[in-house]
């Protein structure tokens, strides 16, 4: 437990005696008040028991006196619930306040009640959290068009009569923007994460490291071998059951924690955490440059690339007769199920294409990324425009199909990817022979192998290791033909 001075013990009593009214309330008193006097309000988990982060709150408030600061630490069930001890507090000390949440239920609340017009923060400590999503404006612009839905009107020559699909205008739901989608906050942050939290995960707090790197005043640190439930006392079950294993335990990781969240409280424009890059830009590399993911780009299901899609075609038609062919290879993201009479859109069909001049090879692949998972009944085979427009950006963010909480893959689940055959690549390149049989075998299980190569390339040499000590491996299994072998069959028929 928690060491505390004769001085502490009787503060805490009083303190806890004036806000008694509040259930679960606490406020705790610093082990030194000559500092610099700042206010810290945590909300936790809900499902933590009482008590369970005194031992970190404690830690922070040593840490604190180092760095300079005085930490009046207030905690309770809720921000609501706190308000009076927190206007109490700050008052009475005239003491800088800052919001602190651990887990996404408590780093959300605690990012709101500091973006409140109202408030008076100074900072946010999201500790395993981050800022969502919807503070970005590329996000929050794409989703408002989600509203705008399709309707049975539509142009002459656009499907049939009352196009009973669903017609929308060209650019209804165009999600098209320019550079890293940045978050928009109205005071500094620091988000904490552990890199072996089974809770939120490590790669949810990579998008927001790599989303904000041009926006200094929002920090991202990551301590190693941290999980959830090291900066608990009694780890609730629920976080037991999705935890992975810390490698340093709770004493290390609170003692971590609470020297860089006492950095920031001490100066939350200027202070910079330990550097996470060796950690987290492996995770760069994969979603931006290989992936060419929604959340870590501009990109949509109508602009941009997956530079691995445009790689997989140079693997599906490797080796080629001629092995002295130079490739060329592009891609660009189009919504798979495009077609003349296609609703609610009616675009022209996209295909994949491999074309040979001057002894190079040109090959172009359509790809879309897929976040949800739609059935062919559902969107009827492709007839069926309002389900369609589920898989657009727009419709991942308005429907609430992903949950911005860290819990989940922040990867796409796949990158479905409309390829040219092998056949073709060897008919293209004036090869000989180009025999059907050129597409037996396991094409698409290759490629999948290589990309899981290149994740274990990629992987920090940490990582790496602990996967190779641990970890579960993956076997790709032989390519599967689904039925009927037709296009909607394999458009809605998802990587597993």
């Amino acid at each position: 437990g928690s060491c505390f001075t004769p001085q502490q013990l009787l503060m805490r009593v009083l303190c806890s005696l004036a806000f008694g009214s509040a259930v679960g309330q606490t406020v705790t008193p610093p082990p030194d008040t000559s500092k610099t006097a700042v206010v810290l309000v945590l909300q936790g988990r809900s499902d933590a028991a009482p008590g369970a982060y005194d031992d970190l709150i404690a830690q922070v408030q040593s840490e604190g006196v180092k760095a300079g600061v005085s930490v009046w630490a207030v905690t309770g069930p809720s921000f609501d619930d706190m308000k009076s001890a927190i206007q109490s507090t700050v008052s009475a000390h005239q003491a800088k306040l800052f919001y602190a949440g651990h887990g996404m239920g408590g780093a959300g609340e605690a990012a709101a009640e500091a973006a409140a017009g109202d408030s008076t923060a100074e900072g946010a400590i999201l500790v395993a959290g981050f800022l969502p999503r919807d503070y970005r404006p590329d996000l929050q612009a794409c989703k408002a068009k989600w509203a705008t839905q399709p309707t049975h009107k539509c142009p002459k020559g656009k499907g049939l009569p009352l196009c009973p699909g669903g017609y929308l205008p060209e650019g209804s739901h165009d999600c098209s923007a320019t550079g890293v989608p940045a978050p928009k906050f109205p005071v500094p942050t620091l988000a904490v994460g552990g890199e072996l939290d089974g809770v939120v995960r490590v790669s949810r707090v990579a998008e927001a490291w790599y989303t904000q790197k041009q926006t200094p005043e929002h920090k991202v640190a990551v301590v190693e071998g941290m999980n959830h439930g090291d900066l608990l006392g009694a780890v609730p079950a629920s976080v037991q059951a999705r935890d992975l294993v810390s490698e340093i335990g709770g004493d290390k990781a609170k003692a971590q924690v609470a020297s860089i969240v006492a950095g920031f409280l001490a100066d939350p424009k200027s202070y910079n955490p330990p550097a996470a890059d060796d950690t987290l830009s492996p995770f760069e590399k994969m979603f931006v440059e290989q992936e060419g993911s929604w959340w870590w780009t501009p990109n949509s299901e109508e602009s941009g690339s997956s530079p691995w899609a445009a790689a997989a075609q140079e693997k599906m038609c490797e080796p080629l007769a001629d092995t002295k062919l130079q490739w060329e290879t592009s891609n660009r993201f189009c919504l798979l199920a495009d077609g003349g009479g296609m609703p609610p859109y009616y675009r022209p069909e996209n295909r994949a294409n491999v074309t040979m001049e001057d002894e190079k090879v040109a090959g172009a692949t359509i790809a879309q990324l897929r976040y949800t998972e739609l059935t062919v009944a559902q969107v009827a085979a492709g007839e069926n425009g309002y389900e369609l427009i589920k898989e657009e950006k727009a419709g991942i963010l308005g429907t609430g199909a992903i949950t911005d909480d860290g819990s989940d893959c922040v990867s796409a689940i796949e990158i479905a990817t409309k390829l040219s055959s092998r056949q073709l690549c060897y008919n293209r390149t004036n090869a000989p022979e180009d025999p059907e049989t050129l597409d037996d075998g396991d094409r698409c299980a290759a490629i999948n192998e290589a990309a899981y190569d290149l994740a274990m390339a990629t992987a920090s040499s940490t990582a790496r290791a602990r996967f190779q000590k641990s970890g579960r491996p993956m076997k790709m299994v032989s390519d599967r033909k689904p039925t009927p072998p037709a296009g909607p069959w394999w458009i809605w028929n998802y990587l597993q």
